[in-house]
């Protein structure tokens, strides 16, 4: 990954707030938002993107607190207060 696409990722995670929408579409928006952020593409989420990401997202069964039962894809989002992880 480019660090637009690092960056876009994480600014779509932080929107998204624990929703969980499907991947395919989640990887969409993650490419539209590196594109914006490639080419300087202000604001990189605009209210069109901000209301489709909303359609599309759903809370979790259990809440947001199940997301911390979830295995975590990418170390680097792992939290370093998870008992028994190692940290890299």
């Amino acid at each position: 990954m480019t660090p637009s696409e690092y960056s876009a990722e994480s600014l779509v995670r932080v929107y998204l707030n624990g929703r969980l929408m499907p991947q395919i579409l989640q990887d969409a928006v993650v490419w539209v938002v590196a594109s914006r952020l490639t080419s300087g593409e202000k604001p990189v989420l605009d209210a069109t993107l901000r209301s489709d990401i909303d359609h599309q997202a759903v809370t979790p069964p259990g809440g947001i607190a199940a997301l911390s039962e979830r295995p975590v894809v990418c170390a680097l989002l792992q939290r370093s207060d998870r008992a028994g992880v190692e940290q890299v």
